[in-house]
């Protein structure tokens, strides 16, 4: 008597087949992970550069002010005056709150918006102001 063993072979075949693609799925789904884990961290990065560079711009335009143009500027929270009289508290018409870096990074223009927003109390019922960086670019890639 034959025995048929075409239902054994496809069986064993249908079974290698399972357990290859549940291998490749597992290894794709390594490589994919640590493929978005690294591009996250470059991103991370690279905004934490943009940043530390307007930081840099904005400390350096603050660093030429005298001792009290510094002073009621910070006071107010506010980047600049345009007026040139120091004695006095800044109209909002004169006040700048806002300064815009222009960095290019490989060929790619990036605006960093050094921005103050709000200013809170502290413990202490001082005034706090609270600057916040955004960045911008022309092609959303970082």
């Amino acid at each position: 008597m034959k025995r048929n063993k075409k239902g054994a072979a496809l069986l064993q075949v249908l079974l290698i087949t399972v357990i290859l693609a549940g291998m490749a799925t597992m290894l794709l789904r390594a490589s994919l992970s640590r493929t978005t884990a690294a591009r996250k961290t470059r991103r991370t990065v690279s905004a934490q550069m943009l940043i530390n560079s307007c930081m840099a711009e904005v400390n350096t335009m603050w660093s030429v002010k005298s001792a009290e143009t510094f002073a009621r500027d910070l006071d107010q929270c506010i980047m600049y005056c345009n007026s040139s009289d120091i004695s006095s508290d800044c109209s909002s018409a004169n006040s700048v709150r806002s300064h815009t870096c222009h960095i290019t990074v490989n060929g790619t223009e990036y605006d960093i918006t050094a921005e103050f927003n709000t200013t809170y109390p502290d413990a202490d019922n001082n005034r706090k102001c609270e600057l916040t960086y955004t960045i911008e670019s022309e092609n959303d890639t970082l």
